[in-house]
């Protein structure tokens, strides 16, 4: 078996398990765990060793399609054998939010698509000078070449945001966000656009 693996100091990376065929093996060698390896160096590196240092099971089984969507997310977007520790922490400690968090599925997917757009460069921002104030009242689309635009006369779009909600998303505020919905589909297209020819998976089965 071939397993792409989220490392601490060499970001992500692909190994080579020989003779995975009993039933323990299998079961340690599972999504949502965090696990101590060891393994060759080799441009495929083979493992040696392992074993469970923590289990997200409550994780996995409250938001399985969630959780797989962020592997996914991963996956595509990451660049291979590039040490990213800011991304590690926060795959991590998003595993442990879920692993007890009381918070409806929408919070916990905009935390992590918000955090992760952040991570590969293309943070959700304003089209507008840092003095620029936001009328709560006014209502907001995306501009996917330099950000958030406020709707004119001029202008029709169907994904729109209040500016209350606005407001609320760059203050970090999501659960007061009344659009999340919305919100969504605009990080959804972002993806899209990011992911070019290449469609992501898991928007068959999580919408």
């Amino acid at each position: 078996m071939i397993y792409d693996v989220l490392t601490e100091e060499q970001g992500l990376i692909s190994i080579l398990a020989k003779g995975i065929k009993s039933k323990k093996d299998g079961f340690i060698l599972q999504p949502f765990r965090e696990l101590q390896l060891s393994y060759t160096e080799r441009t495929l590196p083979l493992l040696t060793k392992y074993e469970i240092v923590s289990s997200y099971l409550e994780a996995s089984n409250k938001f399985m399609l969630e959780s797989l969507y962020f592997n996914e997310l991963i996956y595509r977007f990451i660049p291979k054998n590039e040490p990213l520790l800011t991304l590690y922490n926060l795959y991590k400690e998003h595993l442990n939010y879920m692993n007890t968090t009381s918070d409806k599925r929408l919070i916990v997917l905009l935390r992590f698509e918000i955090i992760f757009l952040k991570e590969i460069g293309y943070e959700l921002h304003i089209s507008y000078p840092p003095d620029y104030i936001i009328d709560e009242k006014n209502f907001f689309y995306y501009d996917y070449e330099s950000g958030f635009k406020e709707v004119t006369k001029n202008t029709q779009h169907s994904d729109v945001i209040s500016g209350s909600s606005l407001k609320r998303l760059l203050n970090n505020e999501l659960a007061l966000i009344l659009e999340k919905k919305v919100l969504r589909n605009i990080i959804r297209d972002i993806f899209r656009k990011l992911a070019g020819t290449r469609s992501i998976k898991s928007y068959d089965i999580l919408d």
